[in-house]
């Protein structure tokens, strides 16, 4: 018997409340509210989206196998699909608003690596974001202080993301920031310093929205 057949065998006989119906579906509500309780960031599986985009077209596909499309099994699917798609909007919403404030608290440090409990699309936009954040703050900096930043930006302008493949001692950037970075760190440096780090095979570039430059082997 599938799913919602039993569901509605169990209530017709008054053995199933809708409180317990709620037992059988992806618990995107309570999602929602463990992430409302938070300032951080509630820990998703990095394939959240897609296990909730998968388990949202069965639902559908359930509901256009219903016989009745007037009937209570189908009325039943309908406010189940309705609401927790009001529930992922809403879940989306929180969480892309502690991504936000995430990427510009952590545009003035040296350590961007702070993407755990992200999903893949929440981690590149957070990336994105940091980047962004960092070029715009250093424009504004710049004419703050009546240093107007040339048509084709020079380095200190300018921000590459990159992997550390070995930790390195500590330096002072040429954007004024001390770096202290370790093996494994993901970090936007300016872009002097990235390239040379690269040159060095101390550092491989990370892509936005794709993968990692490989790492050269060593003569």
């Amino acid at each position: 018997m599938r799913l919602h057949e039993a569901l509605i065998s169990g209530i017709s006989r008054g053995e199933i409340s809708a409180h317990r119906c709620e037992g059988f579906r992806l618990d995107l509500a309570n999602t929602l509210r463990d992430e409302r309780k938070t300032a951080e960031l509630q820990h998703l599986e990095k394939d959240f989206y897609r296990q909730v985009g998968a388990y949202l077209v069965s639902l559908t596909q359930e509901l256009s196998a219903v016989l009745d499309p007037y009937g209570v099994e189908a009325q039943i699917l309908q406010d189940t699909l309705k609401s927790e798609k009001n529930s992922m909007n809403k879940l989306i919403d929180q969480r892309m608003k502690k991504i936000v404030r995430k990427a510009v608290r952590n545009a003035r440090s040296a350590s961007q690596d702070d993407v755990q409990g992200m999903t893949e699309e929440e981690e590149e936009i957070y990336r994105s974001l940091l980047l962004a954040i960092m070029r715009g703050r250093e424009t504004i900096l710049a004419h703050l202080s009546h240093t107007e930043k040339p048509a084709n930006a020079g380095a200190s302008a300018e921000y590459e993301v990159v992997r550390m493949l070995e930790s390195v001692p500590v330096f002072v950037g040429v954007d004024g920031r001390n770096y202290r970075l370790s093996e494994d760190d993901v970090v936007a440096l300016p872009a002097v310093h990235a390239r040379n780090l690269a040159n060095k095979n101390l550092a491989a570039e990370v892509k936005i929205g794709g993968p990692e430059r490989p790492r050269e082997e060593r003569n």
